[in-house]
């Protein structure tokens, strides 16, 4: 397991990596459109951008045009993650006080008071007590998975009400907004 979290992490600093090298390119591209931009407003509308500098304007269009959903991607990914041993750690603690106090059942109890019927096995072994135990205990895979599920439908839900919640505007619209 704890390989496979290297490894992961591993692809997430070269995922880092390789957004910081897009960013810059892009950044150039963004810096050379708002200097076509800026000279644009300059000739055929210059009362509109009189109260702005330069430099305010190139900010205004940078917001406004850069990509931004690689970067919360990269950060929802980032956090998933981060998370995940966290959640299994939390996940396999609360299992073992709901053990202890009696709100989980112990998979014995499932097997002597749950009939799970004759569950088939690879290649038709019939499953005694023995077989129905282990299938029993490895029901707390499931409040694992869905506990996992969760705790990344929570991550993805705030980082994209953030993502919406900071959409800028039209580069007009911000223009007026920065005016005041």
């Amino acid at each position: 397991m704890l390989g496979t979290f290297l490894i992961l992490l591993g692809l997430l600093a070269l995922g880092v990596g390789l957004y910081w090298y897009w960013r810059r390119k892009v950044a150039a591209e963004i810096a050379e459109g708002a200097a076509y931009e800026w000279a644009f407003y300059q000739k055929n509308e210059p009362e509109f951008v009189a109260d702005l500098t330069e430099d305010q304007f190139n900010d205004i269009y940078r917001r406004v045009n850069e990509p931004r959903f690689p970067g919360y991607a990269l950060a929802a990914v980032a956090t998933f993650l981060v998370s995940l041993p966290l959640t299994l750690g939390l996940l396999g603690f609360s299992q073992w006080v709901g053990q202890k106090l009696g709100i989980l059942p112990q998979p014995v109890e499932i097997v002597r008071y749950v009939n799970l019927g004759e569950v088939k096995v690879a290649q038709s072994w019939q499953c005694g007590p023995e077989c129905q135990l282990y299938v029993a205990e490895a029901f707390s895979g499931f409040y694992f998975f869905f506990g996992v599920v969760i705790v990344w439908l929570v991550i993805v839900w705030f980082f994209m009400r953030r993502f919406h919640n900071r959409r800028p505007g039209y580069l007009r619209d911000e223009i007026l907004r920065a005016k005041g």
